[in-house]
């Protein structure tokens, strides 16, 4: 019945949970797991450092009185608390997903999950999940309620209800 899985993974407590929930599918199912990240454009910088801080992406380093955030190479990744979004900060944004993604693809082979692939993906994010999910042959998506957009709907995040509404898979959003 489920044969290949997509889950839409932002790195949000929804996310993590999201991510739980469809590695337990793969497993059981025994269905490929695919994972997408969308790029976050657009976001203003404190959700990036937020999202970095979250998933342990950055290491935090007392200075003097100031913190300084470091990426795990040893570069410097301030220029997020002062919400440059210049080239270099795309790069970072984009080390960042890539990072994401690695960590999730870890997780996800930790909890039994089959085949497990990741992708990054940049663009709208909802178009972005529904094209992955259409790409990858997906059968079921999985995605977190709300993620790490400060803006909330009353019960779904604005990207979760959009994927509901345009896909053709089953749809399992997390709480």
């Amino acid at each position: 019945m489920f044969h290949n899985i997509l889950l839409a993974y932002d790195g949000s407590d929804n996310g993590r949970r999201a991510l739980e929930t469809a590695c337990e599918f793969s497993k059981k199912l025994g269905a490929d797991l695919k994972i997408v990240h969308v790029l976050m454009h657009g976001r203003p910088p404190q959700e990036l450092v937020r999202m970095a801080e979250v998933e342990h992406l950055v290491k935090q380093v007392q200075t003097s009185p100031s913190l300084q955030l470091v990426l795990p190479d040893g570069r410097p990744a301030e220029m997020l608390r002062q919400g440059a979004l210049d080239g270099g900060s795309a790069r970072v944004i984009s080390a960042l997903g890539d990072q994401l993604v690695a960590n999730a693809k870890e997780r996800c082979k930790t909890l039994g999950a089959q085949n497990v692939t990741g992708s990054v993906r940049l663009g709208d994010h909802a178009e972005e999940i529904l094209d992955a999910g259409n790409e990858a042959g997906a059968d079921m998506i999985v995605i977190g309620s709300r993620g790490l957009g400060k803006i909330r709907s009353a019960v779904l995040g604005s990207v979760s209800q959009k994927v509901i509404h345009n896909a053709t898979q089953t749809v399992v959003v997390v709480k």
